[in-house]
């Protein structure tokens, strides 16, 4: 199997183990950082009770490349929709025109952290916690009013692959190429340090997948992702 056909699983147990909890069957970030959560597999009903020791009843988790009959009847499924995994490598990378940096982008840190919750919570790129910065890099472009308007970042980090995540602009500053500019920013610097860059792109969202498309990423693997709870 692929380290990709389960990021979140090969994050959690690798490169990003020293921020989540678990066991040898389940494992979730900190609650604090993400609520993306991952079993080792998803048709084996071992793994679901072990996620359930480590999330504990109620709280909604993301589960990645979920199995057509997981989970098991004892969760509920808040959402399950289906996904492109794409990727891009040094070879397919391609700069867009028009790249140079804007005037106001700078790197966000853990002061941000509550400019890129309210942003996300405005523009729905997936979830986003307050400290989900610490993950990895992340670039926002700010208003004249020192107001964040658009964001890109990295997210799950496993050996050899880095996620692009948490893309999204405010509504009242879209059709300005300012996602594009930050991924591609943010996709560059992954590139440069030998990763993969991969992402996830909602089925139907052809705007995104065009965006990217732009940038030389190409669809590696198709799965569903589900936000589950355990009664």
């Amino acid at each position: 199997m692929h380290p990709l056909d389960n990021p979140a699983w090969n994050a959690l147990t690798t490169l990003q183990r020293s921020v989540s909890s678990g066991n040898e069957l389940a494992r979730r970030f900190e609650p604090s950082i993400s609520p993306i959560a991952a079993v080792m597999n998803s048709a084996d009903p071992a793994c679901w009770s072990a996620l359930a020791e480590v999330v504990g009843a109620g709280s909604l988790v993301g589960v990645f490349a979920i199995d057509k009959d997981a989970p098991p009847e004892d969760w509920t499924v808040d959402w399950r929709y289906t996904f492109a995994q794409m990727t891009c490598t040094r070879a397919s990378f391609k700069t867009p025109a028009r790249a140079a940096a804007h005037p106001s982008m700078r790197v966000l840190t853990l002061a941000d952290g509550n400019a890129m919750v309210e942003l996300a919570a405005l523009a729905q790129p997936g979830p986003m916690e307050a400290r989900t910065v610490t993950l990895g890099r992340y670039l926002g472009i700010f208003d004249d009013d020192d107001k964040l308007i658009t964001m890109a970042g990295e997210r799950m980090r496993l050996d050899g692959a880095t996620e692009v995540s948490g893309v999204c602009t405010h509504p009242e500053h879209r059709g300005k190429r300012y996602a594009q500019l930050l991924s591609a920013a943010i996709t560059e610097a992954i590139l440069e340090r030998g990763d993969t860059a991969f992402l996830h792109v909602r089925d139907g969202n052809t705007g995104a997948a065009s965006v990217y498309e732009k940038l030389g990423f190409g669809v590696r693997a198709v799965f569903d992702i589900a936000a589950v709870t355990k009664r």
